[in-house]
């Protein structure tokens, strides 16, 4: 039987062991749900390990026990897998509200990653998931329209116009000035020119932690 997997967001936490849990909803084709809640450990940078004795289905009213076959433990652990690999990152919010041990979610809008190869900044606002035009511009010259994909929904692209949002349009951009400044701290990070990293270490000593502090000193020089 072919199941669609739904992640509940709002419910996914992080332990203090660094597992995760969440309640995850399948439906099948004629509408029948089920509702589980389960626990998974990252084993590696793009794999989970489904805890299938720490699994509970809502049933009557209630949390129960929840028998696991193989073909439901693949389901459950591959909508784990996907969000735990792409967003684990990003729980750093204190959630724990007086629980014992600290609990962590994610926070409502964020900097996914900076700008690697591909030269764009991923950024989050609610459930939407953005990538900047470049690493120094949001929209580019696309006016107010941008891509976004819902996150858990990889495939589909969908657009968004940010004059009909002008609130959302204000948290995104304040997300892309956090992903700039992280990125230029980072650019400027590197080691200046060629050579070892103990002679760019020496030479930072003498032109500054930047490359623009360099640059500026030979500029002076010239």
């Amino acid at each position: 039987m072919n199941l669609h997997i739904k992640l509940n967001l709002n419910s996914v936490r992080k332990y203090p062991d660094g597992t995760f849990g969440a309640q995850v909803i399948t439906s099948d084709a004629d509408d029948n749900y089920a509702f589980y809640a389960c626990k998974v450990k990252r084993t590696a940078p793009f794999e989970v390990e489904l805890d299938r004795s720490n699994v509970h289905e809502f049933i009557d009213s209630r949390w129960q026990t929840a028998t696991v076959n193989d073909a439901l433990a693949k389901q459950l652990t591959s909508s784990m897998r996907r969000f735990v690999s792409s967003y684990a990152h990003l729980f750093t919010k204190d959630v724990s509200e007086g629980r014992d041990g600290k609990l962590f979610g994610m926070w409502t809008d964020a900097v996914v990653s900076i700008a690697d190869k591909s030269g764009k900044h991923k950024l989050k606002v609610g459930d939407k998931i953005f990538e900047s035009k470049d690493t120094i511009s949001l929209l580019g010259n696309s006016q107010n329209v941008i891509e976004y994909r819902l996150i858990g929904d990889s495939l589909r692209i969908l657009r968004l116009n940010l004059a009909d949002d002008p609130y959302l349009a204000k948290r995104l951009q304040k997300q892309f000035d956090v992903a700039k400044e992280r990125y230029e701290r980072v650019r400027n990070s590197r080691p200046i020119g060629g050579g070892s990293w103990a002679d760019n270490q020496n030479a930072r000593k003498e032109f500054g932690k930047s490359r623009y502090d360099h640059r500026e000193l030979q500029r002076s020089r010239a």
